[in-house]
């Protein structure tokens, strides 16, 4: 299991500037959307510097811009680290795989142009990243859930 953490833990815990990411490979089986939800609260809960950056408001935001002087003081090293959270848990949990029975990429829903479909691998992420920090948020409530 610890290796299977230390794996996951450029989408669980975010990379900050100073870091150097680790590879992520597949998990190895197809979880649905609770299992997946349950799994990432499960990994984030179990490390401490994963569950300060997923709950601070930084962890979500591009922290470039054209003028430094715009944040006084300047954002934190880790800012920005989980904006690409959820193409790790597409990754990572197999969603793009076309034997995952939970997603569909190929014959989707697809309304003026957007692909709607609630199985799709972008959409069905989305929502896991949306239910951790919502679940994170009922958790630690005195924390400022991004």
């Amino acid at each position: 299991m610890a290796n299977l953490m230390n794996m996951l833990s450029n989408l669980i815990r975010g990379i900050g500037k100073s870091e150097k990411p680790q590879a992520v490979d597949w998990f190895g089986s197809y979880l649905d959307e609770d299992g997946i939800v349950a799994d990432v609260i499960k990994r984030i809960r179990e490390d401490d510097v994963a569950l300060k950056r997923w709950l601070d408001p930084w962890s979500w935001k591009f922290p470039f811009t054209l003028s430094p002087v715009l944040y006084n003081p300047p954002p934190p090293d880790h800012a920005g680290c989980l904006v690409f959270a959820h193409r790790g848990i597409r990754n990572f949990y197999g969603l793009w795989h076309a034997d995952n029975p939970h997603t569909e990429a190929q014959d989707v829903e697809v309304e003026d142009g957007v692909i709607t479909d609630p199985r799709h691998p972008d959409n069905f992420s989305g929502r896991i990243v949306d239910r951790v920090k919502a679940e994170l948020a009922k958790l630690y409530p005195r924390a400022v859930a991004a």
